[in-house]
Order: structure tokens, then sequence, then C-alpha cells
């Protein structure tokens, strides 16, 4: 009793945690907005711009990837060693000055440019806030409040498309709009001149939000003789390297098989809307409201479920239970893609879209939850950030392009864009749930080891929830 009653004074108060989870899960929220929301002004760019399939693919992929997943790393490192909701705060307001910088590009450059600062500021927020969460809560909780931050994201995926739809829907019945001293501006300009000022809102509770106390653990070797295990919380950013190597039968595949999941992911993301756009002469207002609201209720529900059943099964003995769920769903996403496009039927589409989404969710949110639990608290947000580099240069930056690629060079059509998705998608989905299943045995032996050397985190979990 005695330890559980020391380890109660080593979190913050339940209720100051949740509070802290929803600012950081508004913001997550709203950080995909930016992100996302020119998934569905693909087309009005294109006509505006006078660009390609590939050339769009390039702005919602890796003009936005190849900053966001390079500038992890070192904002990693300055969370790991300053005020983590001051990395925050300041990448928050440059990301929303770049969103608004992106309503006001004229050609392809300039708009490429804004959404590499995007992905600058953006680069902030994941790190930061994986490490915070993880402060937060004892390790029989830390997958339910993990699994909210990483919902909010994908339910700002979703509320970008109806956000983005009814704006186009209202933007589309005034017409064209002037601005003074700025002149003409389109429906898509506006949209984001919009998400990015709402952007700037979150600033305000971001700096009423404390900061948690960090739980910094000295840790020995696991072995004897194991040299790569942390030996004290003061590490240089070569020695996380070299952890992170050490441990390469873990993180290699675990970030290998996410990497190769996430080029289906993206991919599909992007390019589902014009799918319905292009195949079934849905308008852009359409498809981000239908869309959007038939993705929110499974994104919740999906990551609802996972948070609260992998802790359960976690509580139950099952150590890698988060990690195993993901890989469980991945098998049902792969039928389900299959039937999205080759039955026809626009109602059953949907109702097989929104299983999918369900499925996506639960594999989704528990993405963070694996890696804080196989890591040492004082190096998580340099571990988080150097593994979400590598996940999400491929996922972001590949994702879209190779479905685009497919499409503009194999099918050769605009209207084979479902052929595409289908393509990318089981082929990725397989491959990427073969190499996971691999890494499930080394991801048990990195929870136990870290268990095995944080005794007190066991006495937690006997703690009544």
């Amino acid at each position: 009793m005695k330890n559980n009653n020391n380890m109660k004074g080593c979190y913050p108060p339940l209720g100051q945690a949740w509070i802290s989870v929803s600012i950081l899960s508004l913001t997550y929220l709203v950080s995909f907005m930016d992100r996302q929301i020119l998934i569905l002004l693909i087309d009005p760019i294109k006509n505006d711009l006078q660009i390609s399939d590939t050339q769009v693919s390039l702005l919602t992929g890796l003009a936005f990837a190849i900053i966001y997943t390079t500038a992890c790393v070192p904002m990693g490192r300055l969370s790991d060693l300053w005020v983590r909701k001051y990395v925050i705060i300041g990448g928050v307001f440059f990301w929303s000055l770049m969103t608004i910088l992106c309503g006001f590009a004229r050609n392809f450059s300039q708009l490429f440019m804004a959404r590499m600062g995007v992905g600058l500021g953006e680069a902030a927020l994941t790190p930061a806030a994986y490490a915070m969460i993880g402060d937060l809560f004892p390790p029989h909780k830390l997958a339910r409040g993990i699994s909210i931050f990483a919902l909010a994201g994908l339910a700002g995926g979703g509320l970008s498309l109806v956000f983005g739809g009814m704006v186009i829907g209202f933007v589309e019945q005034i017409g064209t709009l002037y601005v003074p001293l700025i002149g003409e501006m389109r429906s898509w300009q506006v949209v984001l001149l919009a998400v990015g000022g709402l952007s700037f809102l979150m600033i305000i509770p971001l700096s009423w939000m404390p900061e948690p106390k960090r739980h910094h653990k000295k840790l020995g070797s696991l072995q004897a003789g194991t040299a790569n295990e942390p030996q004290s919380d003061a590490m240089t950013f070569a020695e996380v390297l070299k952890y992170f190597w050490g441990y390469k039968a873990f993180y290699g595949l675990f970030i290998l098989g996410c990497a190769i999941n996430n080029v289906a992911g993206f991919g599909l993301a992007t390019w589902v809307p014009n799918y319905f756009i292009r195949v079934h002469d849905w308008s852009p207002s359409t498809a981000g409201v239908t869309l959007g609201t038939l993705y929110l209720i499974p994104a919740i529900t999906g990551g609802l479920v996972a948070g609260w059943l992998a802790d359960f099964l976690y509580g139950k003995g099952l150590r890698s239970a988060p990690f195993t769920i993901m890989v469980g769903v991945l098998p049902p996403m792969i039928l389900l893609v299959s039937l999205f496009i080759y039955i026809p039927d626009v109602q059953m589409k949907m109702g097989i879209l929104g299983l999918f989404y369900l499925f996506e969710t639960t594999y989704s949110v528990l993405f963070p939850t694996v890696i804080l639990m196989a890591t040492p608290s004082f190096i998580r947000a340099q571990v988080s950030a150097l593994t979400l580099l590598l996940v999400n240069l491929v996922g972001f930056g590949f994702g879209p392009l190779i479905v685009a690629l497919v499409t503009d060079y194999v099918f050769k059509d605009n209207m084979a864009v479902g052929s595409s998705i289908l393509t990318v998608g089981v082929s990725a989905y397989s491959i990427g749930g073969m190499v996971l299943f691999f890494a499930l045995k080394p991801f048990k032996a990195r929870v136990m080891a870290i268990t095995e050397e944080a005794p007190q985190s066991v006495a937690e979990r006997n703690v009544s929830s």
C-alpha cells in the first residue's frame, strides 16, 4: 500500500491530467485540420494553379512530410531538455502563420514552400505531447490517455473534411471574393485562411496548461553486460541514437511495418475523397461533409474502445496488448479495402468505409502507446521523434505520391483512381502486417525489461482505476 500511495503522488491528480490531455488533444485536432484540409481542395487547386495529380500529391504529401519528419528530431530533443508546452506553443504560432500564407499562394512553388512551413511548425507538437502524456498517467491508464490524444488527430482529419466542405459550399454560393489590398480570393484560399486563423486561438489554453513533472528514472543494465540501456537521464543525442540502434530488433521492425502501412493509410486518406468526386460525380462540398461525418462516429468508437481494451488486457497480464491489437486489425482492413472498391453500390461502399475507419482508428491510436511502453521515460520525446521521422517520411511523403503515380503511369486514366487505391492499399497493408507480426516478440521483451526496471510502476497497476 505504501508503494501505491507513493506512486499516486508521482502523477498529477486525474482531473488535471485529463484537462491537460483535452487541451493537447484539441490542439492536435486543429493541427490535423491544417494538415489535411488540402485533401478536399485538390480539384480547385489543380484548376486554379494548372498542376497535375503528381504535383498535388507533392503538396499533400512530400512538401509537408519532408520538413515535418526531419524537424521532429530536433523538436524531440528540445522537448526532452526544455519546457515542453513552450515548444508546442511556438509550433502552433508558426504553423498557423504558414497555413494562412498557403491561402495567399499564387503558384505551385509558393504553395509548396508554405506547406513545408506548416510541416515545420507541426513537428513541435507530437513528440512533446507524447512525452507529456507519458508523465500524466500511470502505466495501467496510459493507453486510454494516449489514445484520446491520437484520436483527436484522426477526428481532426474528419472535421477538416466537414469544415472544409461547409466553407466551400458557402463560398461557392457567394462566388469569387474580392478582398481590399489583396485582390481576388478563390474558395480554397478562403478555407485555408479560416483554418489558419482558428489555429492561432489554441495558444490561449496551451499557455494555461501546467507542465507535468518528468518521471526521470536512472536505469541500470537489463542484463549483465548489456550496454545498450541508458544509464542516466543526461544522455547526449549520440547516446540516444546508440540506444535506438541497440534495440533495432524491435524498433527496426516496428518502424518498417508502420511505415509500409502508412503508405496505404495516407494514400487512402488523400485519394478516397477524390475517388467519390471523380468516379461518383460528387461535389467537393458533398464529399467533405459526407465523408467527414461518416468518419467521426467509427473513429471515436474505435479510438475509445482501443484504449480501454488495451488497458484492460494489460491489467490482465497481456503486456503486449496494444501491439497485439494493432496487428490483429490489419487483416479485416485489407478485406474492407477490397470490398470498398469492388462493390458497386454507393450505400454499401459507405457502410464498408465506416467499418474500415473503425479498424483503422483502432490501429492508429495505439501506435504511440507502443512507443511509450517500450521506451524509458526520459528519452521518450526523442525516440518518438525518431520513430515519427522514419514512419511519416515514408507515409506522408510517398503514400499519396504512389497512388498518383499508379493512376498516372500504370492505369493512365484519372477515373482509375479506385483501382490505384485498391492496388496500393492491399499490397501495403499485407506487407506491413507481416513485418509487424515479427516485431511482437521483441516488443514483449522491451516491455518486460522496462517494467522490471521500474517496480513502482508494477505496484501502480494494482491501484484501482
